[in-house]
């Protein structure tokens, strides 16, 4: 398998995208924040990821996907700085949208050099990139404990870590200029709006069932982190089973894989709920993996392009799940879940034979 060193900051990307999540309660006792401002710290690496997701695919076409995913890791490892010597909150959510911006840089460059680097075997390598994903997640909800003992240095870590990353990956000899106009291409667009809510209900498991378990089920709250943790364990699982895409047909796992990866939330009413939330992680993982591998195998040398795309669109309407979730009450898991299958049923009008 090639593009180790893509491997490798996939797992340092991944850190940055959790590891302000267990300093949450710090940074709001720091600047004498409510709780209802905790969400405004992942939310702003959101908006700075997917804001940009098509605007750095359009600079790639320009300047190659090598120089892309660089100048992303670049910016990703200047924020843990910023955001340690943050003097305000209004600076702390800037500093952290910024790695959200260079995410967006590395995201879809770093998928799209994979695809060329295994183009005998994409869905193998998007799985792994998936992975790999998760386990710089666990790193990230752990990094914590580095921080409690060594302050700044953690953070300087982090930024020393993703720029090693980003001079690793400039010396990959494989580059490509992908193909810009694969954003016309309606198909790109359709796949994205049918995994929205696969993606969307992922992060509202992970933020708001804590909350749920507490009220609803009458049971012991249970971290957002050890939540997360299970989700991402079980991720790691999905995407290695992203190899079922270059043996059998993609389309097809695509879709039993996203119906799997949302319906046992229903059983999140049930005290199965560690099951059912192992299970929705696997599948959820795999649908996301296979996508990544159906939209490469549409766009061609447009693959990064179309992967910015599809990012984009899951992201901004994913996100809409967790405050119509939060808003829903007991009803959250029929709600979202709906939204869900609603949302993946514009699977169907692609009609693909893959």
């Amino acid at each position: 398998m090639d593009g180790k060193r893509i491997f490798f900051a996939r797992v340092i990307y991944a850190v940055q995208w959790f590891y302000l999540a267990p300093f949450l309660p710090e940074i709001l006792s720091k600047f004498s924040l409510p709780p209802s401002y905790a969400g405004l710290v992942p939310l702003s690496f959101f908006i700075g990821s997917g804001s940009m997701q098509l605007p750095s695919a359009f600079i790639s076409s320009k300047i190659g996907l090598r120089k892309s995913l660089t100048i992303g890791l670049i910016i990703m490892s200047i924020s843990p700085i910023l955001v340690y010597v943050s003097g305000s909150f209004y600076q702390l959510l800037l500093s952290y949208m910024m790695a959200g911006v260079g995410a967006s840089l590395f995201f879809s460059s770093g998928g799209g050099l994979l695809i060329l680097l295994n183009k005998d075997r994409p869905s193998t390598a998007l799985g792994i990139y998936n992975s790999l994903f998760s386990l710089g997640g666990l790193l990230g909800l752990n990094w914590i404990f580095l921080e409690k003992s060594y302050g700044l240095i953690s953070f300087l870590l982090i930024s020393a870590l993703t720029l090693i990353s980003s001079a690793l990956c400039f010396f990959t000899k494989a580059d490509l200029k992908p193909n810009w106009n694969v954003v016309k291409d309606r198909r790109i667009f359709y796949l994205g709006l049918s995994t929205s809510g696969v993606w969307g209900v992922y992060y509202v498991i992970g933020e708001l069932f804590p909350t749920f378990s507490l009220y609803y089920l009458h049971i012991p709250v249970t971290s957002s982190s050890e939540i997360t943790s299970l989700l991402l364990l079980a991720s790691m699982l999905g995407g290695s089973l992203g190899f079922l895409g270059d043996k059998v047909d993609k389309f097809k796992i695509f879709i039993l894989s996203s119906l799997a990866g949302t319906l046992p939330s229903l059983m999140l009413y049930t005290y199965f709920f560690i099951p059912a939330i192992f299970i929705l992680g696997v599948f959820n993982e795999l649908a996301i993996s296979i996508l990544y591998s159906v939209t490469s195998f549409i766009a061609k040398e447009g693959s990064s392009v179309a992967l910015a795309e599809v990012n984009t669109v899951d992201i901004l309407i994913g996100m809409s799940l967790q405050p119509i979730g939060s808003a829903s009450g007991y009803f959250i898991w029929i709600i979202t879940l709906m939204i869900a299958l609603i949302l993946t049923s514009f699977a169907l009008k692609l009609r693909l034979r893959i």
